[in-house]
């Protein structure tokens, strides 16, 4: 038995770690593909395939998520009948309630208004003073 002092590193040459340059791809390539991947409609490995990326793309990629991913993801999903439904009445009670603040708002005006008139035609003092003698 020949003793010999090689390691399993000397014979590594097929083995190589390879750099990949992520550099070369655009900005808004890389956007727009953490857009995609972050809306499902792509995954990381139907990217990986696509554009012949890496193996090792997974760890650039949420290097790449956490820089260009917006902060708030929005996943809509499609309402049902009953939603659209409840939708509608919820509409229809926000301008109701619209409706009735504005009149409420037109009211305080009108007061404030004849408030303003009595103070100055008829020297009323109605609205209190501020401070601690009233």
């Amino acid at each position: 038995m020949k003793n010999s002092s090689t390691n399993l590193s000397d014979n590594m040459e097929g083995f190589r770690d390879e750099k990949n340059d992520y550099s070369s791809y655009e900005i808004s390539f890389r956007r727009w593909l953490v857009s995609e991947v972050d809306s499902g409609r792509m995954s990381v490995a139907e990217a990986r395939e696509k554009f012949k990326l890496p193996h090792r793309f997974d760890k650039t990629y949420k290097h790449w998520q956490a820089k260009y991913s917006d902060e708030i993801h929005l996943s809509l999903q499609l309402m049902s009948a009953k939603e659209r439904t409840n939708t509608k009445a919820l509409e229809k009670r926000i301008k109701e309630l619209e409706k009735q603040l504005e009149l409420a708002q037109m009211k305080n005006v009108a007061l404030n208004t004849m408030i303003d008139i009595a103070e100055n035609d008829y020297k009323l003092e109605i609205r209190k003073k501020s401070g601690p003698k009233q």
